[in-house]
């Protein structure tokens, strides 16, 4: 997979999770220093707590900075775009230039379209994002428990969230959510490689309407089209 390939299927991961900027309260989890929970690593209580958060979350439309840094510490990516999404399984994400690049799944299919390279990737949805972080957030919040193991941090009115998935994964170790009160103002995920990948988001709409129907592609005449996996 190349790198650019890579950056979109990292973003994949943690997509369809409204955050706003952080304002205090608990350590932002891009920090590379904190790199684990601090608690006895799940509890049903936490689950619960989660999941009451997250039912509430059927749609929601923003501006994103999406920020990697490398396990030694140094940025390695940054990009800005527009994303929007829907439970179940809706995804339309756009990096602006000059790294180009659109994902798009609508639930059953998901398309990773590189305008550059005049090239299209198709996946099965259900063998891709489904067994990834983004299931948390487009999938059944009551499954969670399914997939991961869920702590929890408090400070003050900052709520952070851990998950741990109970199968080993290739692709990630673990991610972060921080609330404040019910509402979600961050996010971050450690890979395998021991990299942090960060999204931050801005201009959110929650469970508004979302406008067209961005959740279907048709590539572009003359483009290549790969299928991947089916």
């Amino acid at each position: 997979m190349s790198f650019r390939s890579r950056l979109a299927c990292i973003f994949c991961l943690m997509l369809v999770l409204p955050v706003l900027p952080h304002a205090g309260g608990l350590k932002s989890p891009a920090s590379p220093a904190q790199t684990g929970p601090q608690t006895d690593g799940g509890s049903t209580e936490a689950l619960e707590a989660l999941s009451q958060r997250l039912r509430p979350i059927t749609s929601f439309e923003a501006d994103f900075t999406q920020t990697v840094t490398s396990a030694d510490g140094y940025i390695v990516q940054e990009m800005t775009g527009h994303m929007m999404a829907a439970r179940p399984g809706k995804i339309f994400w756009e990096s602006d230039p000059p790294l180009v690049q659109q994902v798009i799944s609508d639930g059953k299919t998901l398309w990773l379209y590189d305008p550059d390279l005049d090239q299209v990737t198709v996946r099965p949805f259900e063998n891709d994002v489904s067994r990834t972080p983004a299931v948390v957030f487009i999938g059944g919040a009551d499954s969670l428990g399914d997939q991961y193991r869920v702590s929890v941090e408090q400070a003050d009115n900052s709520t952070r969230f851990w998950l741990e998935p109970r199968s080993p994964s290739d692709l990630y170790e673990k991610i972060a959510i921080d609330f404040e009160g019910e509402q979600p103002v961050a996010m971050a995920l450690w890979d395998s490689l021991g990299q942090v990948t960060r999204v931050v988001f801005s201009a959110m709409t929650l469970n508004g309407a979302l406008q067209g129907n961005p959740f279907t592609f048709t590539p572009p005449d003359g483009v290549d089209v790969l299928y991947d996996g089916q």
